[in-house]
């Protein structure tokens, strides 16, 4: 009963394996200009902001996500979702320009350059991958951005089954079991149920308490199950059950500390992020206000003087962001300790279950599956309740900054 099944939410018409396998007859609904039959892939591109895109069996965007915090400041409030692969690219690169993460003017091409990969089935992300740098080249050219396409290395299927288990979604042994396109469709089921937790430490968040929550619920059906076979195995369940109790709250002591310290608006590591963000835009206005002047002329060495001074900002607020980070992280490593040693006394009980235990649990197998699907078809809605006001504030705050970066590539413009 370890076996985690995906609910009705995050179907997607998967059913492991075989409907995994996504086999099609034609190559109506691919990329531009036909060519191999389009299958589950992962695309990311990366200009500084990074963002990924998870491509479905029709060849359009099923999901997108950001990387780093400049894609998330990048995709708040856009509409990737059913665009072509190089649709969506395109506009990635166009809300990159308009936000000043591209420069104009005397910028060179190592300062524009656009990295993409492409993973999945060999020949179709080969394909794929060339279109989306030909469809790249094309918009730099047309948006007057001096800059060039770098194809970096495909992820390994190794890398891939890590992000498939970050899911939740699938056991080891499923994730062990699939190809490069079942990996791809199992990553885009997870994206897709979290595509309105634009950050990564939202995302994080869930993930870690969507995991323990259905493993809670798997325990505390196995105690309901016992407690139906009378008085006699009372006794037997009782150091369980305490153990239960104990893997709760360290439950709780995590999903708190996380919520708190590193998502809340309130947060100061949220607040450390806000500086850090405005750091990141004075950086841009003074890297697009230098790429509009004469280079060596009257006002050049002044303005990259001020750039120089805006550089050494950012690296101190990013340097302030990472410390603060680490230590959060230090502490968060040691909840996490505290949760893996509960799960571990609890595996530990359940092994020394007496026999008939064990028959009655095979038994009513049933009963244990539909406690988890249960915790997994409620766990979004809870959370998304428990968590609304935050996560609105979240995406406002990412929209603002997103507007401010464009008024100020606005204003290079015009002065240009």
């Amino acid at each position: 009963m370890k076996k985690r099944l995906l609910s009705l939410l995050l179907a997607l018409t998967l059913v492991f394996p075989t409907a995994l396998l996504f086999s099609c007859d034609d190559n109506s609904g691919g990329t531009e200009g036909g060519g191999v039959t389009p299958s589950h892939a992962r695309m990311t591109v990366d200009i500084n902001p990074s963002v990924e895109f998870m491509i479905g069996e029709d060849g359009k965007v099923a999901s997108v996500t950001a990387l780093n915090d400049d894609g998330s400041v990048l995709i708040a409030g856009e509409v990737f979702v059913g665009k072509t692969p190089e649709e969506a690219t395109e506009l990635m690169i166009t809300l990159a320009t308009e936000t000043g993460y591209l420069v104009k003017g005397n910028a060179t091409k190592d300062e524009n350059t656009v990295k993409i990969s492409v993973s999945g089935e060999a020949e179709y992300a080969e394909e794929l991958l060339t279109k989306v740098e030909e469809k790249t080249e094309k918009t730099l050219t047309a948006l007057d951005i001096n800059g060039k396409v770098e194809k970096l290395q495909a992820m390994g299927i190794e890398a891939l089954r890590t992000l498939a288990m970050d899911t939740a979604l699938f056991t080891e042994e499923e994730v062990a079991a699939m190809n490069e396109q079942q990996l791809c469709a199992a990553i885009a089921a997870g994206r897709i149920e979290t595509a309105g937790l634009i950050t990564a430490e939202m995302r994080e968040a869930y993930y870690s308490a969507k995991e323990s929550r259905i493993s809670f619920a798997q325990s505390e059906a196995t105690v309901a199950i016992i407690n139906e076979m009378g008085s006699l195995y009372q006794l037997m369940i009782t150091g369980y059950s305490t153990a239960l109790t104990s893997y709760s709250e360290a439950i709780d002591a995590l999903d708190s500390f996380r919520y708190e310290s590193l998502v809340s608006p309130e947060s100061d590591y949220q607040k450390t992020l806000v500086k850090l963000r405005e750091a990141k835009a004075d950086l841009l206005e003074k890297k697009n206000f230098v790429a509009t002047l004469e280079v060596n002329g009257e006002a050049y060495a002044s303005a990259t003087l001020e750039l120089q001074l805006s550089e050494e900002n950012y690296d101190k607020a990013l340097a302030a962001y990472e410390s603060l980070g680490t230590t959060l992280n230090t502490s968060l490593e040691s909840l996490i300790a505290a949760l893996r040693q509960n799960e571990e006394m609890l595996r530990s009980f359940e092994d020394s279950f007496s026999d008939d235990i064990k028959a009655e649990l095979t038994a009513k197998a049933g009963e244990l599956e539909a406690a988890v699907n249960a915790a997994k078809d409620s766990f979004f809605e809870e959370f998304e309740a428990a968590h609304k006001d935050d996560i609105a504030a979240l995406e406002q705050s990412l929209i603002a900054q997103k507007n401010k970066l464009r008024e100020q590539a606005l204003g290079e413009d015009a002065a240009e």
